[in-house]
């Protein structure tokens, strides 16, 4: 018996369990107990047992039970397998939808010793095998949209849930949706014409009660697999959507005979697939047939050269032909897998007038309308020069949705590069390709490390992602992060070799902010992709490309995989023609077309921010103030007007502060600076700090402005003393501090690392080698 989608847990309703007693009745033969016939939970708390813990209990299937109530207001109800049931949720007001399939009883052995201690304080004895429905419109999943009446319900092809016997709330009604189906029903009265596949997004017509009739037809013990559906054979000659082949087929095949119904009759429940979305081209259905005859001949590409090479005499029986070698299966993170994803097919961002809107709906003011469109907040439909990242980004994630396989993505650069936006463009992409069901269907999360209150903080915010919550219209979810990672420990430990639910994308921003002490955040982030089935993808955004290696230890960088992804700074030139770009979709719609700003004026804002750090942010809102500063004049900024917004945004107390600090007190800074960069966090010890300040000294001390006598032990505390008291940098203060030697004392810098960068590149362009920027 294989049990599925262990994430749905269910909750025991305390009042049922408090005032019932049951008695059960159509006794099956009994067996011995299994792992598999415990609760989730229970699987994963006697995990680290012995397994022969189970070997003195018995477990008895039955097919009815009767729940008597001592509470006079509670009725009493008789359960039977094969009826429709509201099970109580752990994650939403509403009840979840089910079929019971069987009842299962845990008991000791005759003549075994008892353990207390175990059954029913930690086994519940009581349990009920059922088969979930999914209510229409109650998942945050991207995939098609379907219309749907009130309380209409699709059966699942492979759900199979273990729950206590107490969670069950009362009987339901489920129907055969009709054409004359009333959009308003009664509240426990289901509607139902589909089946539906999570993995896939494909929906299956099913005649509800001729299913359901020849299911409760027979009943025999531990028959659970018949109640899912096998698509194995509707999905064989179907390609896989939005790839030139199908790997998912094979992927499945073995799973789904595994859980096969039993019955032949299966097919007969299911007439055809609902596409919902374009045909195959019989030249395509040619093309995979053919290459499915390929690889089954020879296993690999390119097989047919080496054969005919080594081709013999057909009249030679001489010698014993050599056993065929068959192909092995890449893993999700092999050279051959990764080269695989290329063969999917990237198409460019679809441009959406909903974006246009706000701009088509403003006054034909071209100051306005430029100013609008060269906001940071602004994210337009398409990412200029930005082309390769976006289409290696896409073939990866597309490819891992695609396999129904998980996996994790390094994608690192200084800050305004592109990489956030880059993503977001990509799964808005993959957001409407998967409406019109071109892809898998799948949940998407953004964690950004900024804005979380802890690191832990992320595990509620991935388990409400992974149970389909939407967060927006129901709010969150009263779950902590030590019950959330608990039930995540339970989904990818024991449910996710068997999860049929849709696959979940993951952006973690700000990587460096969720990296703790002991890194199990990020650890468990990057291992839970790459556990059998997980189905989960990692997207991790860092602002450097060495932070795994300075940061994180080998355990945790051995789980992040091959595929890292590096955005350059942009140069001048591309700096140009992000400015150009917005510029001319403030144009369109527009009656005037009059320039709002010169192009040399763009070009200088370009050279004077490509030189120091290449961030686009900054020259879009350098740009953006100089057009507000000439509104009210009605005339083009120029490079004047540029050079003032400069100095403005430049001419801060504190750069006019540290300009004219001393060498001494510059290098020091720097010496911070590099320090951060070297080991990726914010603090360090002054010990490191003076040893790094004089290495730095040593490399500049060939330049002419610079002292020759190297400081001594006491001057540089001067120095730190200066820093600290114009508030540049903190040192570690308090009782348990003042215990400890100067040395030993942290250090943090307390004042925006890139504003010190910008000031230390512009007094003098030695820094620009030294702090690592291109000149």
């Amino acid at each position: 018996m294989r049990l599925t989608r262990s994430q749905q847990t269910t909750e025991v309703d305390a009042k049922i369990a408090a005032h019932s007693t049951y008695i059960r009745g159509g006794d099956l033969p009994q067996r011995t107990t299994l792992y598999d016939d415990l609760l989730p939970s229970e699987r994963v708390e006697l995990a680290n047992e012995a397994h022969d813990t189970l070997s003195n209990y018995v477990t008895t299937p039955f097919t009815e039970i009767t729940r008597k109530s001592k509470n006079k207001s509670m009725s009493q109800s008789l359960f039977r397998v094969g009826e429709t049931v509201e099970i109580k949720s752990a994650h939403s007001p509403k009840p979840m939808v089910a079929v019971i399939v069987s009842f299962h009883e845990i008991s000791h052995k005759d003549g075994a010793e008892e353990d207390e201690n175990l059954l029913g304080s930690r086994i519940s004895p009581l349990k009920a095998i059922v088969h979930r429905f999914e209510l229409a419109g109650s998942t945050a999943v991207h995939r098609i949209v379907r219309p749907y009446v009130k309380n209409e319900v699709y059966y699942l092809v492979k759900d199979v849930l273990s729950t206590d016997i107490s969670s069950i709330l009362r009987h339901c009604k489920v129907s055969q949706k009709v054409d004359e189906s009333p959009n308003h029903v009664a509240s426990s009265e289901y509607v139902i014409d589909s089946a539906y596949d999570p993995t896939t997004g494909l929906y299956f017509p099913i005649r509800w009660d001729e299913f359901l009739r020849d299911k409760t037809t027979t009943h025999q013990a531990d028959r659970i697999a018949q109640w899912n559906i096998s698509t194995h054979g509707l999905l064989s000659s179907i390609s896989h959507r939005g790839a030139q082949h199908d790997s998912s087929s094979e992927n499945s095949g073995h799973d789904d005979e595994a859980t096969m119904s039993e019955d032949d009759d299966d097919d007969d429940d299911i007439d055809e697939v609902v596409s919902e979305g374009e045909q195959m081209e019989e030249e395509e259905l040619d093309e995979i047939h053919a290459d499915s005859n390929d690889s089954e001949a020879g296993g690999i590409k390119g097989s047919n050269k080496k054969n005919k090479r080594k081709r013999r005499n057909d009249t030679d029986t001489t010698r014993t032909p050599k056993r065929q070698k068959r192909a092995t299966r890449p893993t999700p993170h092999s050279k051959a897998a990764l080269k695989a994803r290329r063969k999917f097919k990237i198409r460019p961002p679809t441009v959406t007038k909903q974006d246009n809107s706000t701009l088509y709906a403003m006054e034909d003011d071209p100051f306005l309308r430029a100013m609008y469109t060269l906001h940071v907040g602004e994210r337009p439909d398409t990412l200029p020069c930005r082309d390769d990242e976006y289409v290696t980004i896409f073939e990866n994630v597309l490819g891992l949705l695609q396999e129904t396989s998980g996996g994790c993505i390094y994608i690192s650069g200084v800050p305004g590069t592109g990489k956030t936006a880059t993503v977001h463009t990509i799964i808005r992409e993959l957001k409407i390709m998967a409406s019109n069901n071109e892809c898998n269907p799948f949940t998407f999360v953004e964690i950004n490390g900024l804005r979380v209150p802890e690191p832990s903080a992320a595990y509620p915010l991935l388990w409400e992602a992974i149970v389909g919550h939407d967060a927006s219209v129901h709010g969150h979810l009263r779950v902590g992060p030590k019950e959330a990672l608990r039930n995540l420990i339970v989904h990818f430990g024991l449910g996710s070799s068997e999860n049929s639910g849709p696959a979940c994308i993951v952006l973690m921003d700000e990587l460096d902010q969720l990296v703790t002490t002991k890194q199990d955040v990020v650890y468990n982030f990057f291992n839970w992709p790459n556990l059998p089935g997980s189905k989960l993808i990692v997207l991790a955004v860092a602002n450097t490309h060495d932070l795994p290696e300075r940061t994180l230890n080998a355990k945790v960088r051995s789980r992040l995989g091959m595929i890292r992804i590096n955005f350059a700074p942009y140069t001048k030139i591309q700096l140009v023609e992000i400015v150009n770009t917005r510029l001319n979709r403030a144009r369109e719609g527009a009656s005037s077309t009059r320039a709002v700003i010169k192009p040399d004026a763009i070009l200088y804002a370009a050279t004077r921010v490509g030189g120091v750090s290449g961030d686009a942010r900054r020259v879009l809102d350098i740009c953006r103030r100089t057009i507000e500063r000439v509104h009210s004049k009605g005339r083009e900024a120029t490079i004047p007007d540029i050079m003032q917004v400069i100095s403005l945004t430049q001419n801060t107390p504190t750069a006019g502060y540290i300009a004219q600090c001393s060498y001494h007190e510059k290098t020091m800074l720097a010496a911070a600076l590099m320090e951060i960069r070297w080991t990726g966090v914010e603090e360090f010890t002054w010990e490191k700090l003076r040893s790094r300040h004089l290495g730095l000294f040593q490399q500049l001390n060939t330049h002419d402005d610079a002292p020759r006598r190297t400081p001594s032990e006491e001057q540089l505390s001067s120095v730190l003393d200066t820093l600290v008291s114009a508030g540049l940098l903190s040192v570690e203060s308090g009782a348990m501090a003042n215990r400890k030697a100067l040395s030993d004392r942290k250090v943090v810098m307390t004042v925006e690392k890139q504003e010190v960068k910008r000031v230390l590149v512009e007094t003098n362009q030695r820094w620009h080698a030294i702090l690592g920027i291109d000149a």
